[in-house]
C-alpha cells in the first residue's frame, strides 16, 4: 500500500501542470461549498444568539390571522387598548407595551426620504422596546413621556438617509410638521423603525387613535415562551369572541422567528451549495479525463508492471489512490481558501451590519469536505483505473504512442 502511495505521488509530481489544472476544478468546488456553509452557519448562530439574548423571553403579537375564518372578522382585526390590557392580564406576562409603526415622507435640508417610524411610550416603560430592538443611546437621550415633537434616530438613518448627516437638535419635516432630534441610537436587535417618537405624537402623525401595530410582552420568571404564548392566545380569543383557528391576530416568539429565518437561510444556502456542487462535479469530470489520459500515456508502464507480477487489484489501487490524492489535495486547498473567505466575509458583515459573527468552521465541515473531495476523486478515477487493470500485458508492451 505504501508503495502505491509513493508511485501515485510520483506520477502527480511528474505531470505538475496537468495535475494542478485538474486539482483546480476540485479546489473551486470545495472552496465554494466550505465558504457558503461556514458563512451561513455563522450567520445562523449569530442571529440565534442575538434573538435569544434580546427576545428570548418575549412574545410578539400582531394583527391579522392566518386562517380563512379570520378574513370575515376584519372589523375586529386590530390591536387596541383593550387588546393590550388583555395581554397584560394574561398569566405569565410581566410587562406588555404596544407600538405604532408607519412609513412617512421625511424632509431634511431640501432632501426627501421615506423612513420607518415607531411610536412607543416614553420614559422607563420604553425599556422593553429598547431591549427588544437592541437600542443603545450614543448621543443625546431617549424619548420621554413629556416630549412634544421630539424624535430619536438610529445611527444608520442619521448618517445615510440624507446627503448631510443629521445631528442633535436638527429638525426634520414629517408630513408638514417639524420634529427636533433629541437622540441618536445604535440598533442591534429586531428590525425596528429608523425614527422613534412618543406614542401620542405617533398617533397624531398616523391617525391611529386606538390601534397598535404590534404588542410586545415580556415573560415572567418561571414560565416558558410557548406556555405564555398559549395563554395570550387563549385570553385574546376569549376577549374577542373567537374560536380556536379563527384568530385575527398572530403571535410569535423568538423561536418562531429563528425557525422562519433558519428555513429561509437553508433554502438560499442549499441553492448556493448546489452551485458549488456543480463546480465540484466539473472537477470530477476533469479528474476522470486526466486519469484516462494518464492511463493511455502509461500503457507500456502498466504492461511492465503486469509482466513482473502485478495483479489487476494492484494496478487498480495505484490509479484509484492517484485520483483520490488529486481530489484530496484540491479539497485541502479548497478548505483553506473557503475558511479564509468565510473569515473575511464575517468580518465585513460584522462591521457593516453591526452583528457580531464568527464563521461556523466546525471539524465536521472541515473533515467532511476533505473526505468528500477524496471520494469524488476516487470515484472519478474508477473507470480509468479499471481500464488500466484490465489491460492485456502483451498488448500493453507492444503499444506505441
Amino acid at each position: 500500500m505504501l508503495d502505491s502511495f509513493r508511485l501515485a505521488a510520483r506520477n502527480i509530481r511528474y505531470r505538475k501542470k496537468r495535475s494542478w489544472l485538474t486539482i483546480l476544478g476540485t479546489l473551486v468546488g470545495i472552496l465554494a461549498i466550505v465558504a457558503l456553509i461556514s458563512i451561513g452557519q455563522g450567520l445562523q448562530n449569530s442571529v440565534q444568539s442575538e434573538f435569544q439574548e434580546l427576545g428570548g423571553d418575549k412574545v410578539y403579537i400582531s394583527p391579522g390571522g392566518n386562517s380563512i375564518a379570520s378574513s370575515f372578522t376584519s372589523s375586529t382585526a386590530k390591536l387596541t387598548e383593550d387588546s393590550l390590557q388583555t395581554v397584560r392580564n394574561s398569566r405569565g406576562v410581566e410587562q406588555a407595551l404596544g407600538t405604532i409603526s408607519a412609513r412617512k415622507q421625511v424632509r431634511y435640508s431640501q432632501e426627501t426620504s421615506y423612513l420607518s417610524i415607531t411610536g412607543l411610550p416614553g420614559g422607563e416603560r420604553s425599556s422593553l422596546i429598547q431591549e427588544t430592538n437592541g437600542l443603545e443611546t450614543t448621543k443625546g437621550r431617549f424619548i420621554r413621556n413629556t416630549d412634544t415633537y421630539s424624535i430619536v434616530l438610529t445611527e444608520n438613518a442619521a448618517e445615510n438617509a440624507f446627503e448631510d448627516e443629521i445631528t442633535l437638535r436638527n429638525k426634520l419635516d414629517i408630513n408638514g410638521t417639524e420634529y427636533r432630534v433629541v437622540g441618536i441610537v445604535e440598533a442591534s436587535g429586531r428590525p425596528g423603525g429608523s425614527i422613534y417618537m412618543e406614542t401620542d405624537q405617533a398617533r397624531e402623525l398616523t391617525g391611529k387613535e386606538d390601534e397598535y401595530d404590534e404588542i410586545t410582552a415580556r415573560i415572567s420568571g418561571g414560565f416558558t415562551p410557548s406556555e405564555v404564548e398559549g395563554n395570550i392566545r387563549e385570553e385574546l380569543r376569549r376577549s374577542r369572541g373567537l374560536e380556536e383557528g379563527e384568530e385575527d391576530f398572530t403571535t410569535n416568539t423568538a423561536s418562531d422567528i429563528i425557525d422562519s429565518f433558519t428555513s429561509q437561510l437553508a433554502l438560499i444556502r442549499g441553492f448556493l451549495v448546489g452551485l458549488g456542487a456543480i463546480s465540484l462535479l466539473v472537477g470530477g469530470v476533469g479528474i476522470m479525463n486526466t486519469m484516462y489520459t494518464s492511463v493511455t500515456e502509461r500503457t507500456k508502464e502498466i504492461g511492465v508492471m503486469k509482466a513482473v507480477g502485478a495483479t489487476n487489484w494492484q494496478i487498480l489501487r495505484i490509479f484509484l489512490i492517484e485520483s483520490g490524492m488529486i481530489g484530496l489535495i484540491g479539497g485541502l486547498l479548497g478548505v483553506i481558501g473557503g475558511l479564509a473567505i468565510s473569515y473575511g466575509a464575517s468580518g465585513i458583515i460584522s462591521e457593516q451590519v453591526g452583528l457580531p459573527m464568527e464563521p461556523g468552521a466546525s471539524p465536521e465541515l472541515i473533515f467532511g469536505s476533505l473526505a468528500f473531495a477524496f471520494v469524488v476523486g476516487t470515484v472519478s478515477g474508477f473507470f480509468p483505473a479499471r481500464k488500466a487493470a484490465k489491460m492485456n500485458p502483451v498488448e500493453a508492451l507492444r503499444y506505441e504512442k
